[in-house]
């Protein structure tokens, strides 16, 4: 036991002590009426509610409660879309003032220093860092002492956060069809997006599909589908897309469901002349549902690959004309093209988390805050994603693809095409403009390693504060009560047992229980040593009565040689 709790160490995942005295009831059920003690502070970030048939008892262990802990970081885009800001929360969980200071890291390099002097207990404190460079990509702070020259708090894990800032990629959309001004002036809007169009006699491998991020096909699909995100507006055919079953005249459109891609999307009044009438694939879910259960627009995850399927062009219908629809184009872009592969979240520790596989990986390694590595490898072939659970260090992640040969990436040789339109964030154009081309975020090797932060941004856990046993020791059996059998441990196989001749109810008084089990293999050993030593004089009888004639034998009487040999040889015979 001492050897357990010499080798406890401090870890940020937070604990359950519910499934802790679970397993201590159901131990201490087969010794009878035993106890249950339990070393902690009491300070308890999950409450326990589970009800034990045994006393318990605390051996409450700390008095410290002195801690400051960053509770939220989060970085923003700055207003003129140049530089970034950061914005970082502090929590005094002591009942005293307190003086930190706040130190901003940027890619590992030291960038401003905050001399936090009044940080008043039990309260937070929001601290904005404005002109962080547009190229960093972790962002780290800390809490050191103060000017004070006070030492830190006793709390080391919550004095650094992490976070990941996304990057400003440049996506390319591939266009395919006779040309719709209507689509082509909303797709503009993008931001970070190069426009390409191409008319379908015109489209195949030399278009090189593979470097584009989402390719619409508009009244057209290729006899061989590309391994991208695809946006198909009115198919004219059956697909690996979709069904098509016949064409609509007027549809209406049904109850909207509560799909992120129609948010800030009011389609109240728009109206479609003729669409195309499709079945909806089973990989796919309706966002915008149509008459008799046939979808006007749906997406879903085919294989692997990002799909959507409108059913009608734009054109024929009203709403290229209505402010809906640059905001749905917008958000259905964003949903097939993604995001940064990273989440740019932090996560807790022990949350697992999704990272993309780029195509052709075999695997994915991840290197973890220590520098040790874990090699991911997908469930199915050909799986988009992998799922990695081992996240209970504090600290940034990285994951790379591993590929079984080096394979090129989005830098080779381009499409022989001019971007129809390219945009960002500060460009604004106007309808039926075309657009000049400004300085956008150069291209994403989509290879490149994924980045991924975990912090301990709770503060239940930062609190150290020590807390009540009275919480802990009521859970178990009080003095002169007996258990109920309604508040067994969830660990008994049955809430409640009758007693019969071999055996004790389990929630049986402590008069009825049976008594602790002795250790008994010392009077085992001690009868064995006792028949050992019986047999070995039962073996040697004759040297042994020797031996105790000689020791009863005087010392001033000695025998006779003569007489010794006679009685010697007496005996041998």
């Amino acid at each position: 036991m001492r050897a357990a709790i010499e080798g406890i160490t401090i870890s940020p995942s937070t604990g359950d002590l519910g499934d802790a005295l679970n397993l201590a009831n159901a131990l201490a059920a087969r010794v009878g009426d035993a106890e249950i003690l339990v070393a902690t502070d009491a300070a308890l970030a999950i409450k326990p509610a589970t009800r034990l048939d045994h006393k318990v008892s605390v051996l409450q262990v700390g008095r410290e409660r002195r801690n400051q802990a960053i509770v939220a970081l989060a970085v923003r885009p700055a207003p003129s879309g140049v530089t970034r800001s950061v914005f970082v929360s502090i929590a005094n969980l002591d009942i005293e003032p307190a003086q930190r200071q706040l130190q901003i890291y940027v890619d590992s390099i030291l960038r401003e220093v905050k001399d936090l002097n009044a940080l008043e207990p039990q309260t937070r404190t929001e601290v904005i860092i404005d002109d962080i460079p547009r190229g960093a990509s972790v962002i780290e702070v800390r809490l050191t002492a103060g000017k004070d020259g006070k030492q830190a708090d006793a709390l080391a894990l919550d004095d650094r956060a992490w976070a990941i800032v996304p990057p400003d990629r440049l996506r390319r959309v591939l266009l395919v069809g006779a040309g719709d001004p209507y689509l082509e002036t909303a797709l503009s809007y993008l931001p970070n997006t190069e426009l390409y169009g191409v008319t379908p006699d015109k489209y195949g491998p030399a278009t090189h599909p593979e470097l584009f991020d989402l390719i619409i096909f508009e009244g057209y699909l290729p006899a061989e589908l590309p391994r991208a995100a695809i946006l198909a507006i009115a198919p004219p055919a059956t697909s690996a897309l979709g069904e098509v079953i016949g064409s609509l005249i007027d549809p209406g459109i049904a109850t909207l469901p509560d799909d992120p891609i129609l948010k800030y999307v009011d389609l109240s009044s728009v109206h479609v002349g003729k669409a195309t009438k499709l079945a909806l694939p089973a990989w796919a879910r309706s966002v915008i549902p149509g008459p008799a259960g046939a979808p006007l627009l749906y997406v879903g995850d085919r294989a692997g690959q990002r799909t959507g399927v409108m059913a009608f062009l734009p054109r024929n219908s009203d709403l290229p004309l209505q402010i809906a629809f640059p905001v749905l184009m917008a958000n259905l872009a964003g949903e097939l093209m993604g995001g940064s592969a990273a989440p740019t979240e932090a996560l807790s520790p022990g949350d697992p988390v999704t990272i993309p596989m780029p195509a052709g990986a075999t695997a994915i390694t991840v290197t973890r805050p220590d520098e040790s590595t874990v090699e991911l490898a997908p469930a199915t072939a050909g799986a988009a994603s992998v799922a990695f659970s081992q996240t209970d260090l504090l600290g940034v992640y990285s994951a790379s693809p591993v590929f079984p040969a080096a394979t090129p990436g989005p830098s080779g040789a381009g499409p022989s095409l001019t971007p129809i339109a390219t945009a960002t964030p500060g460009t604004t154009l106007a309808p039926g403009a075309t657009p000049t081309p400004v300085p956008t975020a150069g291209p994403v090797d989509p290879n490149a390693p994924v980045r991924f932060a975990v912090d301990l941004f709770d503060p239940s856990e930062s609190n150290i504060a020590p807390g009540s046993p009275a919480s802990i020791t009521t859970l178990g059996r009080q003095p002169g009560a007996s258990a109920s059998p309604g508040a067994s441990a969830p660990a008994r196989p049955s809430a409640s047992v009758e007693p019969s001749a071999s055996g004790v109810a389990g929630g049986a008084t402590a008069e009825q229980r049976p008594a602790a089990r002795d250790e008994l293999w010392v009077v085992i050993v001690l009868i064995v040593l006792a028949v050992l030593l019986a047999e070995w004089l039962v073996y040697h009888r004759d040297a042994v009565t020797r031996l105790w004639r000689g020791i009863r034998r005087r010392p001033a009487e000695p025998a006779a040689p003569g007489v010794a040999q006679r009685a010697t040889s007496k005996t041998n015979r």
